[in-house]
């Protein structure tokens, strides 16, 4: 078939290294430079362009003609089918045909690049900071989390909303005492991953994994469960996302708990506490 004239493919610099078609030049259209790029090469809005995407079920190519036709084109056409319509009618493909993937098994965490942000609440506040992973490590079979281990450093835990230097120290002081997680006789937790399933109707940016920890912490271990968004980077490295919400007092902290104490007024702490898990591991 031949190629049209002027070709713009819209999707990302990874899709046209991947699979592209000949003579089309990549204009991302997610990039919210896109306008002035395609203008710097096409400065003569009476030019006509072809703009695809991925297929007919995606908005990609619809969006780029409308934002080019707000710019001033006049002769925009959207090619039928998009990439994969364009294979469908025997049109030839060029490029290096690979793209990341998921390799089955170790990864080792990378304890810089992972982190986990904490929040805790009673009713009129909120506080919020972080806790660094010491080390641990996941492992995958068949696109899923087979099981793994983050260790978790107590005695990193730090607060980022209290900017006042002694109310800082005296909060922090507060949660590493026996009153909340006793970080002197237990400095380190740990998230073991028993086992994850796969949530079939997820798209990506969308949790696409439930999976089904042991979290031991204050020397006691109790299943959590939660949901993830995992993918892999260009550079093997797997990365995960996701929020767990525990109640404290199944760990022995019931400090300000209104399951154990009365009368609390102002001093009441609730239960839940909310942890956000960023995981980055690379093969081990």
């Amino acid at each position: 078939m031949k190629t049209p004239e002027n070709l713009i493919d819209v999707l990302s610099d990874e899709s046209f290294a991947c699979e592209r078609i000949p003579g089309a030049r990549n204009f991302c259209v997610y990039e919210t430079a896109f306008v002035d790029k395609v203008s710097a090469a096409f400065p003569d809005r009476a030019t006509p362009l072809t703009v695809y995407g991925w297929s007919t079920q995606t908005r990609e190519a619809e969006e780029a003609a409308g934002r080019l036709s707000a710019a001033g084109y006049v002769q925009v056409t959207i090619l039928e089918g998009g990439l994969e319509g364009w294979t469908a009618r025997g049109g030839i493909t060029e490029g290096t045909g690979t793209s990341a993937r998921v390799v089955d098994g170790r990864y080792a965490i990378d304890p810089v690049a992972s982190v986990m942000y904490w929040t805790g609440r009673n009713l009129l506040n909120f506080h919020s900071g972080e806790l660094r992973l010491s080390g641990g490590e996941i492992a995958v079979a068949g696109n899923l989390l087979r099981g793994g281990k983050l260790q978790i450093a107590m005695d990193s835990m730090s607060c980022k909303d209290i900017t006042d230097d002694a109310m800082n120290r005296l909060l922090i002081a507060h949660l590493r005492s026996e009153d909340f997680f006793a970080v002197e006789r237990f400095p380190e937790a740990e998230l073991v991953i028993t086992r994850s399933e796969a949530i079939v109707e997820a798209t990506p940016g969308r949790e696409n994994l439930r999976v089904t920890a042991q979290l031991t912490l204050r020397g006691e271990t109790h299943e959590v469960g939660f949901a993830v968004v995992a993918a892999v980077r260009d550079d093997g490295a797997l990365v995960a996302q996701g929020a767990v919400a525990f109640d404290r007092t199944r760990w022995g902290s019931i400090y300000g708990s209104g399951r154990f104490f009365a009368r609390l007024g102002k001093h009441v702490v609730n239960d839940l506490i909310d942890l956000q898990v960023k995981i980055v591991a690379t093969p081990a």
